[in-house]
């Protein structure tokens, strides 16, 4: 994915692509890793030629959160991960690892409708917590 290419989606959705949002989105969008702020404070602070900051990177995360570019993923009490992959789907989190796997939404489809009619569901996400058994 190009920086220009990172640009034009920040501008479909609306947010000024500044140098740091243009790095941190480039980086969101190329992972698969669900990483939190300080992860990806890591990962991109050196790709800028100024210094970066903790509250640039969380600002600049919440802005492509409330944007529509990224989504929060809540996996484990007080820290928040980020996921680029907006289509639905679920989680699946590694115990042992820590690693966190995306799981399509048609896998467990037929869970929603177990609710009933007496909730209206605008959508959900189901975090699934285990070990990935070796092959």
């Amino acid at each position: 994915m190009t920086l220009s290419s990172v640009e034009d989606i920040l501008i479909e959705h609306g947010v000024k692509p500044t140098p740091q949002r243009v790095v941190i989105a480039k980086y969101m969008l190329e992972t698969h890793s669900h990483p939190t702020a300080d992860e990806v404070l890591q990962a991109v602070e050196s790709k800028l030629p100024v210094a970066l900051s903790r509250a640039t990177v969380y600002n600049t995360l919440n802005t492509l959160v409330q944007a529509g570019v990224i989504r929060e993923v809540v996996t484990e009490a007080e820290r928040t991960r980020y996921d680029a992959n907006m289509t639905e789907h679920h989680h699946f989190v590694d115990v042992k690892s820590g690693k966190i796997l995306d799981i399509p939404a048609d896998q467990i489809a037929h869970l929603k409708p177990l609710l009933g009619n007496n909730f209206k569901v605008h959508s959900y996400q189901i975090t699934f917590f285990g070990e990935v058994k070796d092959q």
